[in-house]
């Protein structure tokens, strides 16, 4: 029995792609090594932008038999929403520079991770930039070398306190993705509040959306964070907030032709006024000396004056307090413990995909901080709410028409 199989013909014009070696970064749609894209259109400085949703692309790595850990950029900038605006023409109730993004990652068939990206609503032309990261088995990436990087958006069954735009990976456009051998324990991607990098001052990340995604680790221990509330005013003008009011440009009236002869005839007629005759020029040249040393006079007597009155002038008052420094009070840190015990604080969590998904528990800390401890390991990316009754914020002195800002604080995070 014969077996006879197609020949493959390769001509001296044919390119060998070699495989991306470790540890390697893609971060042009112009490399060799980006072999495939579906739904991408390539871009030079960066891998491309995505056009649909799905999209996913494909990148050739030389397998080494060991663990690869695999780190994607990605950006939504302006022309994120310019290219999902000329695509997405179905009206939705979420649509906007402000609204958020919430974003699936697969990677060899299997969920690896989400990412939540929210622009800022008081500087919406900054870009909001996400990662993910993950590390794959040496049984998933084949003697073939084929890595395979596909984002999908979250539309369906996804919680009503979670909003976002249908079809969210259109425009997302993709930075870099990094590959390198497993060493140590993975330290960003873990969760994704809207925003990055974080606060440098109190290393937080604030929770855009009011609520953040959290991902996988792949070990078997639950998770924990801790979050921080402040009062901040609203984006929209409550019925006591305190707006500035909105001053309206003077508009000054052109010139007119008439006008301008006018200023110029009567400049004309000034300088004529200042010409000397020929004979009266030593009699003028001694007027403007006199004149310059009058001058003279008069500016250091002005000098002598102003050094009298720089002097510092000596009271017998006390001196006024100096203000106090640092953030100013919360009063959110006086009543925590009490919104706590009386479970007036919620927390929800809710999984993306199908599955078990472990409880909360929510412990009272100092400082208006609350500890988030689940019952067991998250096997699937999850989405967590933090909010407070809104009822017993109108009874808090001090809040008056303020909102609550949740801000979560990295280095506690596991």
């Amino acid at each position: 029995m014969r077996i006879f199989t197609t020949p493959r013909f390769q001509t001296a014009f044919d390119r060998v792609v070699e495989p991306l070696t470790l540890p390697g970064r893609v971060s042009s749609g112009a490399v060799p090594e980006l072999t495939t894209v579906d739904q991408l259109v390539r871009g030079t400085a960066v891998i491309g932008r995505f056009i649909a949703s799905p999209g996913l692309l494909g990148v050739k790595v030389r397998p080494t038999g060991r663990p690869v850990r695999v780190t994607a950029h990605f950006r939504y900038d302006s022309m994120s929403l310019d290219w999902w605006e000329e695509r997405i023409t179905t009206p939705g109730p979420v649509r906007g520079a402000g609204a958020p993004r919430l974003l699936l990652v697969r990677s060899q068939g299997k969920t690896r991770g989400a990412a939540l990206l929210v622009r800022p609503a008081a500087d919406f032309r900054r870009a909001a930039t996400g990662v993910v990261c993950f590390d794959l088995q040496p049984e998933e990436l084949t003697a073939e070398g084929l890595f395979v990087f596909e984002m999908d958006s979250i539309d369906k069954d996804r919680p009503e306190w979670a909003p976002a735009v249908p079809s969210g990976s259109v425009g997302i456009m993709m930075e870099a993705i990094e590959f390198a051998e497993v060493q140590g324990d993975r330290e960003i991607g873990l969760v994704s509040t809207g925003t990055l990098p974080l606060d440098p001052d109190s290393g937080t990340l604030t929770l855009r959306a009011g609520y953040f995604v959290a991902n996988p680790t792949g070990q078997d221990e639950p998770r924990r964070w801790i979050a921080g509330a402040t009062l901040v005013e609203p984006l929209v003008p409550g019925p006591r907030t305190k707006v500035a009011p909105v001053v309206e440009p003077v508009e000054s009236r052109p010139s007119t032709s008439g006008g301008i002869k006018r200023k110029v005839n009567r400049r004309i007629k000034r300088a004529a006024r200042w010409v000397v005759p020929v004979a009266a020029a030593p009699a003028a040249r001694r007027v403007s000396r006199r004149a310059a040393a009058l001058e003279r006079r008069v500016l250091r007597a002005a000098r002598r004056r102003m050094r009298g009155r720089s002097a510092p002038w000596m009271s017998d008052a006390p001196p006024a307090p100096a203000p106090p420094t640092g953030p100013p009070p919360n009063p959110l840190a006086d009543v925590m413990f009490d919104l706590v015990s009386r479970k007036l604080v919620r927390v929800e969590l809710a999984g993306i995909e199908p599955g078990p998904t472990p409880g909360v528990q929510v412990r009272a800390r100092a400082g208006a901080e609350i500890e988030i401890v689940t019952d067991g390991p998250l096997r699937t990316p999850a989405l967590i709410r933090l909010s407070i009754d809104p009822s017993v914020l109108r009874e808090l002195p001090g809040v008056d028409d303020k909102t609550v800002r949740w801000e979560l604080v990295v280095q506690s995070e596991s």
